[in-house]
């Protein structure tokens, strides 16, 4: 496994600790023991981080094996340049005493004179001429051939070594993601046991309205969403707050202040049916108008900071059923407070 499928290995890891969840069906529900589920499911996650870590340490092991591969590699061709030197020197001492030979008998010839001693003296002048050119040219390309030998084991070297040093690199950098992770785990599962408590004490203190379909909570695994059904908060084509709603946001209200900590997003939902009065030119507008309102009311409270705090209306484009029937239209209708715990790295 090389390190570009290290990468591909963590990521549904990292994807499942980050990301957050899209908008989900009402219809989902996650209980307490759906919870325990999802924890045995982050300690199987980390020993399987442990394992890639493992296989982290694997790979680092190979790229040492292959350094020294490569080291290896350059000094047999070092000791190679070194046989091709002194059989150069070999053939320079050899081709040195075949012209001290040759200038030997030109000098005897010299002495005997005559015609024909003189056209021998001119032919070994054309064959030292002639040997010594090609002796030239040989050892041009022989030093070529070395020049560039060394030249590659160079740039081999730089090349190895440059990966090497990369590898190392990105192996440090996912032992840091790995630690960030596994610290990302532990703090998520804190959350997330308090984000429970937090949803328990809401039930316990909303079991009078849940208990009549007014307020419904939907457990997500990185989020708690408080859906107030409309019948209870707005008149029909309205963003004013019926008195009906005001006891059950004051008790939302004040456990909210007690996780200061907590992010919260106020959306705004309605129907599929089309709405344009002198107030409200579509369903965007009212769904952002009532998202407001009830935003507006929970920040009266002064223990609450309104920098945790944002608000969005999404018209009739995240139903949570089929607006196929008034029953589920209704269903639509409505505002959910989304309660996401913050991870701090």
């Amino acid at each position: 496994m090389n390190y570009f499928s290290i990468k591909k290995a963590l990521f549904p890891a990292v994807i499942l600790l980050f990301a957050v969840a899209t908008p989900m069906r009402a219809d989902l529900f996650y209980s307490s023991a759906e919870y325990d589920k999802l924890y045995n499911e982050k300690v199987a996650l980390e020993l399987e981080l442990k394992a890639v870590k493992n296989q982290y340490k694997n790979e680092l092991s190979d790229c040492d094996s292959k350094r020294k591969d490569l080291e290896s590699r350059i000094e047999s061709l070092n000791k190679e340049i070194e046989i091709l030197k002194k059989r150069n020197e070999d053939d320079r001492a050899l081709n040195d005493k075949r012209i001290k030979e040759l200038e030997k008998r030109t000098d005897i010839l010299k002495k005997k004179g005559g015609d024909r001693e003189k056209e021998l003296i001119d032919e070994n002048r054309k064959l030292q001429q002639r040997y010594e050119d090609e002796l030239k040219k040989l050892r041009a390309q022989l030093k070529d051939a070395l020049e560039g030998n060394i030249k590659q084991i160079a740039d081999l070297k730089e090349g190895y070594e440059k990966k090497i040093a990369e590898l190392k690199k990105e192996i440090s950098n996912l032992n840091d993601e790995l630690s960030e992770l596994k610290k990302l785990n532990k703090q998520q599962k804190e959350e997330l046991q308090r984000m429970e408590a937090q949803a328990n004490e809401l039930e316990k203190q909303l079991q009078d309205e849940i208990k009549k379909g007014e307020i419904r909570l939907k457990r997500f695994h990185d989020k708690l969403v408080i859906n107030i059904d409309d019948r209870i908060s707005f008149d029909s084509g309205s963003s004013e707050l019926k008195k009906e709603i005001l006891p059950a946001l004051d008790k939302i209200t004040k456990i909210l202040s007690d996780y200061p900590e907590y992010q919260i997003v106020v959306e705004g939902h309605t129907d599929n049916v089309p709405i344009h009065t002198a107030k409200f030119r579509n369903n965007w507008q009212l769904s952002t108008e009532r998202s407001l309102s009830v935003l507006g009311y929970i920040l009266k409270n002064r223990k609450i900071a309104p920098s945790r705090f944002s608000a969005a209306g999404y018209g009739e484009y995240n139903p949570i059923v089929s607006n196929n029937t008034p029953e589920n239209r209704s269903l639509n209708r409505r505002v959910d407070i989304v309660v996401i715990p913050r991870v701090k790295k």
